[in-house]
């Protein structure tokens, strides 16, 4: 494969991937810009509220990620059978997954609230937030589990609308449910979440149709012909660690957020501001990378590993031309970006220098982040939780010694994102070079 040929079949791939890891970044856009106009404490508890839902989404989606690394496996391996058998035997086990996380989120929700959130105004939210919206888990996983096989089979295309029917039935749920619109009543931050779970309901709808009557049979997808008892060994090895590197990943930003609810009700709404920006910014680097990740995979199961190092410099070349514009309009004009949230002027002004800090990190998230998958992509997943346990202490000592030990404004405390990914990229990047990974037989 040439160099042209390689960075055209990125960037193929990549584009579609893009709407479909802007869904769960979508969503929390729509709410936080809704829920900016409804008030400051519900613009922060969003914040927390999703970092909760996050947590309780950790297992699903760490099997979703050991479907898509066994599938691109099996795919680069040209066992279609295969592909199909591991995806359905993965697939019933993240729903039933996906049933105890809503359980246990709807049991332990208020008890989370009422220990780690100082204020009752904030909790009380909070907790309302998550009794509806834990019946997304399951729409969640199941849109997940599809968009994995999708990449890991190069057919991306479909992710696009799906995307779009998403991103179009949230925002009018959240116009009707959040203000009370066409006669519903006005159910504020709990509205947020009753247009989650629809806007989930129908994308699942579509992704199924399509899965059941566009994929080749040769899949035998939703056809459970025989259970193979080596494919749940291989979950458990590949989605313990992922599981648990995920955990990490969203406690980080839980005590993240956590850290400024304990400063002030204002400060938790200029880091919520912040991170929606941030995560925004990040969705094209998060479709290069799942791009990147499945590709590292199939090309070591065809044995081409020389092919790594540049299908990861096509893909980092590529998030960076796609977050450039991003970059350039945080930097210079910040208030263009975050005058769509409306809020207070004053969360406006001191969001702004926490904005450019963020703009300029992801010059270093980028690469960090494609040499990190690149380890995932190797299923060395013991090795990106280290590197992810890493990063979690980094980030949260320097926030909690800027923002509670020195008093420091915000802008202070992102400084620990471009600082922990200096690291991670220095860890992935020498763990991938020395071929440590290639000890593991998938």
């Amino acid at each position: 494969m040439s160099h042209n040929t390689l960075s055209r079949v990125v960037w193929r791939v990549s584009l579609p991937i893009i709407f479909v890891e802007a869904t769960e970044t979508l969503d929390h856009l729509i709410d936080t810009i809704f829920l900016a106009r409804v008030g400051v404490t519900e613009l922060g508890a969003i914040a927390v509220a999703d970092s909760i839902l996050f947590l309780f989404l950790v297992a699903p989606l760490a099997l979703v990620d050991a479907i898509q690394i066994l599938t691109a496996r099996r795919a680069g391996q040209r066992r279609p059978e295969a592909v199909g058998a591991a995806f359905n035997q993965g697939f019933v086990v993240v729903l039933l997954v996906c049933l105890a996380s809503t359980i246990a989120l709807k049991l332990f929700s208020p008890v989370v609230a009422a220990w780690f959130v100082e204020s009752d105004a904030v909790g009380a939210a909070v907790n309302g937030y998550l009794q509806i919206d834990a019946y997304s888990i399951a729409l969640t996983g199941a849109t997940f589990a599809y968009g994995a096989l999708l990449i890991s089979l190069g057919k991306t295309r479909v992710l696009v609308p799906a995307t779009i029917i998403l991103v179009a039935s949230d925002v009018v749920l959240n116009y009707v449910f959040i203000f009370g619109n066409f006669g519903y009543p006005a159910l504020g931050m709990r509205g947020a979440a009753v247009g989650s779970v629809g806007a989930e309901l129908l994308t699942v709808i579509f992704l199924t149709v399509y899965v059941w009557r566009r994929l080749d049979r040769r899949y035998g997808l939703f056809h459970f012909h025989k259970f193979e008892r080596r494919v749940p060994i291989l979950w458990g090895r590949l989605s313990a660690p992922i599981a648990v590197q995920r955990f990490l990943e969203d406690l980080r930003w839980f005590l993240f957020f956590l850290i400024f609810e304990r400063v002030s009700a204002q400060a938790l709404a200029i880091a919520n501001i912040v991170y929606t920006c941030y995560i925004v910014f990040c969705v094209p680097m998060t479709g290069f990378s799942e791009t990147a990740c499945s590709m590292v995979s199939r090309f070591v199961g065809k044995n081409r590993e020389h092919w790594i190092g540049g299908v990861l410099r096509k893909a980092i070349g590529g998030a960076i031309i796609a977050t450039a514009p991003f970059i350039v309009v945080a930097l210079l004009a910040p208030q263009w970006l975050l005058a769509v949230f409306s809020a207070e002027p004053g969360l406006l002004e001191e969001s702004s220098a926490s904005l450019r800090v963020v703009a300029l990190a992801m010059l270093m998230a980028i690469p960090g982040h494609m040499w990190f998958v690149a380890v995932l992509g190797t299923g060395d997943t013991a090795a990106s939780l280290g590197i992810e346990f890493v990063l979690t202490l980094t980030m949260l000592g320097i926030t909690y010694f800027s923002a509670i030990h020195l008093g420091w404004p915000v802008a202070f405390a992102w400084v620990s994102l471009p600082i922990s990914w200096l690291i991670g990229l220095t860890i992935s990047y020498g763990w991938v070079k020395s071929g440590f990974w290639k000890r593991l037989e998938i």
